[in-house]
């Protein structure tokens, strides 16, 4: 082993080793060749110069940066989707930001397409991507800038009449005989039903649902405090009488959560399949999966006179255009009322009726 000038000679490899303006420098030359590794060592010197002291940028690797960004969203649930929503771009072999190219980012959206994935789902990939760029600039790191964001395809919103909801609850019950009725699985039934009466009954997404603790409801006032895990809002919601039945029952489980077995690793909505099957419920105009719940508590309050801004706060949008795509459940009431008023008006104006 010999270093001379920055290169350290490490077998038959030759790697740099050096430092500008407290940036270190330790990567491999991937050559054997002492003039080829003189003329790499030249050009990252440049290229590193050009960073730090020219254009004030800071250098750090494609995966550590990655990880910062992932390590100061402000809460646990902003982690977690930030880490689900970039850890993919991962895939890309972990090389200083700079080098990171628009068309390697590209290929993994498309592989993420080609995967199957819902729109949505893309669209939210690109989203967090478009903030860590965003984030990248704040920090005076080098990126390759932001990607175009997708409209989601999702076709007409999947929501349950009364008729299918309470279809989906009876074959949810946990009176139903199945086998290995053990008192395990039976927990496992009366929590999926639970979860079911409340995500009908408050509009939560599954996983707020899923990772509720007690501390997030009182009882007696009938209230139940969100932090939405989108966007990081608190809302204040009023429980239904069967939900406060359900939650009194509940309360005796001895756990800081309020649903245990679905909390962390073991927090899945697979048996919502099942249950749509023994329900026997139509799949045709879309799967019925929990956040179709979310759906169908928007629709019921919709149709029954709130407001589209009044069912953004209940669901914890951050803006009313995400409400928007339930626009066409409102009632036709005043635009009935319009008519009448104009239909009233119009007999007044008999001096014109004859023109």
């Amino acid at each position: 082993m010999s270093k001379n000038n920055g290169l350290l000679l490490r077998g038959q490899i030759w790697h740099m080793r050096f430092a500008i303006k407290g940036v270190q420098v330790a990567e491999s030359t991937f050559t054997a060749n002492r003039r080829e590794a003189e003329l790499i060592l030249a050009k990252r010197r440049t290229e590193l110069h050009q960073d730090v002291v020219l254009d004030d940028k800071r250098v750090v690797s494609f995966h550590a940066a990655i990880d910062q960004f992932v390590k100061e969203r402000a809460t646990a649930s902003a982690k977690k989707n930030a880490d689900y929503n970039l850890k993919h771009f991962k895939d890309i072999t972990d090389k200083p930001i700079k080098k990171v190219q628009k068309h390697e980012i590209q290929a993994i959206i498309e592989k993420r397409k080609v995967s199957g994935l819902k729109m949505s789902v893309i669209d939210l990939h690109i989203r967090y991507w478009n903030a860590f760029v965003n984030w990248c600039v704040a920090q005076k790191y080098h990126n390759c800038g932001k990607l175009d964001n997708v409209k989601p395809n999702e076709g007409k919103t999947r929501w349950l009449t009364i008729e299918e909801q309470n279809k989906l609850l009876a074959a949810l019950h946990p009176s139903l005989t199945y086998r290995n009725k053990t008192p395990f699985m039976i927990q496992c039934k009366q929590d999926n039903y639970d979860i079911t009466i409340m995500l009908l009954d408050t509009g939560m997404r599954f996983m707020e649902v899923a990772s509720m603790l007690w501390t997030q409801v009182d009882i007696d006032k009938r209230h139940i405090y969100v932090t939405r895990s989108k966007g990081g809002k608190h809302t204040t919601l009023t429980m239904t009488s069967r939900l406060k039945d359900i939650l009194e029952r509940r309360k005796s489980n001895g756990n800081d959560h309020i649903f245990p077995t679905k909390h962390g690793k073991n927090r899945s909505a697979g048996w919502m399949t099942p249950a749509v099957k023994r329900a026997k419920l139509n799949t045709t105009n879309g799967n019925i999966t929990p956040h179709v719940m979310r759906h169908t508590f928007a629709a019921t309050m919709i149709q029954n006179g709130m407001s589209l801004s009044e069912v953004q706060h209940l669901l914890g949008h951050q803006n009313i255009t995400m409400t928007q795509r339930y626009a066409h459940f409102v009632k036709q009431d005043a635009a009935d009322k319009a008519a009448a008023i104009l239909e009233s008006v119009n007999q007044l104006n008999t001096a014109y009726s004859t023109l």
